[in-house]
């Protein structure tokens, strides 16, 4: 995207004629004053994607752009925590509606922490597209409501949730078109890009079927694929959480829309009574709709007449069967779109407890001039009127009274001011909202009689045509005739109840309550419009402005083609050169004293400040030579062109950035302080849990000294009783052998056998014998078996007894290394203390301080406990040959450490004490002698810790 600034010139018709030609035709958007200018290309040429967004974001581009429009926008919000606003006009066919899509685009990626709602956001156009958007004779895809979108953020700028406001949907579009403009692009999305199955459903045919949509002869727009189209509205009503049953019941109410068109009505007598003709689109109505052909019937062709005491039914003309299911269809599908559009409002709501700042983008109507203008371009022209007068105060009016009142020397800049136009429609009585509101109460009042009525009020302002019934008004952007035909029934909009009942009763999940139809219809439509209109203003005016006007090139919609005449009347219309003019002398940047010294205080030296907030902004300005052309002092506010506060700006990003390094370092020393405490505490709980579990280790490990000698013993003692015991048996078993041999018969004389000599009596005894030893055996085998259980037992206790001697003695060799350690590392800190005395023994001798002579006796009584301890470590080592009990070595080096200990803390003690007399003795010496000791003594102390 190409970009350029328009060169601030005095003649403006001979100066910008040249211009155009030479530069025009490439730079599409460009900066005049504060506004961005957007000239339509009618074609895809944008420079937009999330990699732009990035390259503004980072700064890296800087060219005029939609999106440095928003990232202003977004950082004035981020900066000032106020409200901000984009507001985009201009004419119809302008480029509104894409230049809108583009700054949400870049709202969207600049706070898209939260991506679900950021991706809503997106999707919600695409609906609002498709049901709010249609082909006009000036613009293809032309915005037939406004709309105000508020993004919502939170105090980290991540987008939160967002809300649509909307404004007057054009409903007369639904049932006349004029020729070559079509109805609502979703009509004919839904005719191209519907599957099989929803056709079959709907009983969907293809446009040029539908009356409602064929009677302008113009079906499809060139390079736009109505049915790619259809296929993303789909998508976007999934991603919104619309369900697949609304869905289908809103493509239904569509469809019941399209046949309503199509329905034909039968003149029944000579007074041209009707009925509905019982045909393929009313059954496909009636059936769409959820109710029977008949009540349909009785819907279009029947009213009430009011008037009468009793209700009388009344049977309809054609004209007024016409009109009544005009207004059917128009009463449905304007119910559907504010059902859409709470429908999105309840999928954007987010979380409005941490939403604390908005920007809202408006993307309202465009000036418009048809060949028949009636109510409906009056309003939008009038909202037109609205929003170029919001343009005027801001850029005009509020700044020139501003400096005015803050005393400062400004030369006036003249303006075109619509502010007689805007009274032209809004003034109470006479105004053309309140005469026609007037007019339309009256039941029996004509478009003759209002058009009467404003002659008769608006002659001396108005111009008018007997003719056609019309007049014309003078607007800002040009001429407008509007012919009255139709005035007043459309500003009624009136529906009959029992119409509203029956609709209400067919669609009740997507039409208005009877109770809020009610409401509406106690206002007009001209007068529902103008409290929308001021509502939306009023919200505009809690908020920073951002203005974008966007430029119609050409009345052919062709790409690269430029008429002159029609963007410099554009120009001229909107007061361009003015604010081009103004821009050139205006202060862009303004600050009240207390804002501007807060904010550059930092840029003065401490001692040069002061409390005045008027004299510190003085200060500033001359300290830095700003030229006093460039900034005026008012009463309250200081005021500056660009260049001083760029480079007001420059300096103190400079000295932000140095204090940032300090802070920096700051927090760095403050960090590594930190971790060195943090070890400190580790290493000392460290040698606490040590403590403790060595304690714990001494309160097991005692009655393990007791064990192995005791085991041991019982081992002797149980082999000892087995070997007595098996010495039992086997003499038991030799005396029985004996006494049996002694009293057996002798048996060599006879050569018999001698169990044949056996008598009766002695196999008993035999047996008894032998059942005994039995059972001895038995016995004896289970007393084997459990002493080798318990044998087994004590030896596996021996194993752990001897491995838990191995773990002590190691950790008893790491405790002697860690104590050598110590004193190493104390006899460390001695020599370093003397090395640092020697250079200063000179200058203490002269001061007579005795620093030395503290410090010798403190090396004498450190190296005689060294001697001391070094002797008892050769003790804890001599523990090792075997020479004194376990438990006795334990205790022994316990007592040798808790002396260490307590020595050590008294060494400390003297030390410090040491210190302290001699900071005393030395505090009326210099200032670099204090230095230099206190240096040594934290020397000392940090390597003694």
């Amino acid at each position: 995207m190409y970009a350029s600034y328009i060169p601030c010139v005095l003649n403006v018709c001979n100066c910008f004629p040249y211009y155009f030609e030479c530069n025009l035709a490439m730079h599409l958007q460009t900066m005049a004053g504060p506004i961005l200018l957007a000239i339509n290309p009618f074609k895809d040429v944008s420079v937009s994607g999330s990699d732009v967004i990035t390259a503004y974001r980072e700064k890296i581009l800087d060219s005029p752009h939609v999106y440095a429009v928003a990232d202003a926008a977004y950082n004035d919000m981020m900066r000032d925590g106020v409200n901000q606003s984009i507001i985009i006009s201009g004419e119809s066919g302008g480029g509104k509606s894409v230049t809108a899509k583009l700054a949400i685009e870049y709202l969207v990626e600049a706070g898209g922490g939260n991506s679900d709602i950021a991706g809503k956001i997106l999707q919600s156009g695409c609906i609002l597209e498709a049901f709010g958007n249609a082909k006009t004779s000036r613009n293809k895809n032309s915005s037939r409501f406004g709309k105000l979108i508020d993004i919502h953020y939170n105090i980290k700028g991540i987008i939160q949730g967002a809300y649509v406001h909307t404004l007057l949907l054009e409903k007369s579009r639904i049932s006349q078109l004029n020729r070559s403009e079509r109805s609502y692009h979703v009509f004919y999305q839904m005719c191209a890009g519907a599957t099989s199955d929803m056709r079959d459903k709907l009983n969907l045919r293809i446009a040029t079927e539908y009356k409602y949509l064929n009677k302008s002869g113009c079906l499809k727009i060139h390079e736009v694929d109505d049915a790619q189209n259809f296929k993303k509205l789909m998508e976007a009503l999934g991603a919104l959480g619309i369900s697949h049953e609304d869905q289908e019941r809103i493509f239904k109410l569509l469809a019941a829309i399209l046949w309503l068109g199509n329905i034909s009505f039968e003149v029944t007598d000579l007074e041209n009574h009707v009925t509905v003709m019982t045909d393929e689109a009313s059954r496909s109505a009636a059936r769409l709709m959820g109710c029977k052909v008949k009540d349909l019937s009785v819907a279009l062709c029947t009213n009430k007449n009011q008037s009468a005491s009793d209700d009388m039914v009344q049977i309809s003309t054609l004209q007024q069967a016409i009109d009544t299911r005009d207004a059917l269809a128009k009463f449905v599908y304007t119910s559907l779109f504010s059902w859409l559009v709470e429908a999105i409002n309840r999928s954007l709501k987010g979380n409005k407890e941490h939403t604390t700042r908005s920007i809202s983008i408006l993307d309202m109507y465009g000036f418009e001039s048809v060949q028949k203008n009636s109510l409906e371009q009056m309003l939008i022209n009038y909202a037109d009127e609205r929003l170029h007068q919001h343009f005027v105060r801001h850029l005009f009016k509020l700044e020139q009274e501003e400096y005015e009142s803050e005393g400062i020397d400004w030369k006036k800049v003249e303006f075109v001011d619509n502010q007689g136009c805007l009274n032209l429609f809004e003034k109470k009585t006479t105004g053309l909202i309140s005469i026609l509101d007037e007019v339309s109460n009256t039941s029996e009042a004509t478009d003759l009689t209002f058009a009467n009525k404003i002659k008769q009020h608006l002659s001396s302002t108005l111009q008018f045509n007997n003719e056609k019934a019309a007049f014309k008004v003078r607007h800002y952007a040009g001429d407008v005739q509007y012919e009255t035909t139709g005035f007043i029934e459309k500003n009624r909009d009136t529906l009959q109840p029992d119409n509203i009942v029956f609709l209400s009763s067919c669609c009740k999940n997507f039409l208005t309550s009877e109770s809020d139809v009610s409401d509406t219809d106690k206002q007009s439509v001209g007068t529902k419009f103008k409290d929308q209109l001021f509502k939306l203003i009023q919200r505009l005016e809690g908020s920073k402005p951002h203005f974008i006007q966007c430029i119609r090139p050409n009345a052919k919609q062709l790409h690269g083609m430029y008429e002159k005449d029609i963007v410099l009347q554009q120009l001229t219309c909107s007061g361009i050169f003015e604010t081009v003019k103004m821009s050139k002398s205006r202060y862009p940047k303004r600050m009240t004293h207390q804002e501007f010294s807060s904010r550059f205080s930092c840029l003065l030296p401490e001692n040069s400040r002061c409390h005045d907030p008027l004299s510190v902004s003085v200060a500033i300005l001359q300290q830095y030579y700003i030229q006093p052309e460039t900034y005026q002092l008012g009463f309250t506010k200081i005021y500056l062109r660009a260049e001083p506060i760029s480079v007001l700006e420059k300096f103190r990003q400079q000295v932000m950035e140095g204090t940032y390094k300090v802070q920096n370092n700051c927090h760095r020393g403050r960090v590594r302080d930190f971790r060195e405490l943090m070890s400190s505490a580790v290493t000392l709980q460290s040698f606490v849990r040590g403590e403790n579990t060595r304690k714990r280790r001494n309160v097991v490990r005692k009655p393990s000294d007791q064990v192995a000698p005791r085991s041991l013993d019982h081992l002797k003692a149980v082999v000892h009783i087995q070997s007595v015991t098996r010495g039992w048996l086997a003499r038991g078993h030799y005396s029985h052998l004996c006494r049996w041999k002694m009293s057996a018969p002798d048996t060599s004389k006879t050569g018999r056998k001698s169990y044949s000599k056996v008598t009766p009596e002695d196999l008993p005894v035999l047996h008894s014998n032998v059942e005994e030893l039995k059972k001895l055996v038995k016995k004896l085998e289970v007393s084997l078996t459990q002493k080798e259980h318990e044998n087994n037992e004590l030896k596996e206790q021996v194993r752990q007894f001897e491995a838990r001697w191995s773990e002590q003695e190691v950790k008893m060799k790491s405790v002697e290394e860690t104590w050598q350690r110590q004193m190493s590392s104390l006899q460390k800190s001695l020599a370093a203390a003397k090395k640092t005395l020697t250079a200063d023994e000179s200058r203490d001798e002269i001061s007579g301080t005795q620093n030395p002579d503290v410090v010798d006796r403190l090396s004498k009584e450190f190296e005689q406990k060294r001697q001391n301890f070094d002797d008892d470590a050769r003790a804890i080592i001599g523990t090792k040959s075997g020479h004194m009990s376990y438990s006795k070595q334990i205790e022994e080096f316990k007592r040798i450490k808790d002396r260490f200990e307590m020595w050590k803390k008294e060494y400390k003690h003297q030390l410090r004490e040491t210190r302290s007399k001699i900071v005393k003795g030395v505090n009326g010496e210099g200032a670099s002698d204090k230095r230099g000791k206190q240096s040594w003594w934290g020397k000392l102390s940090k390597r003694r810790q």
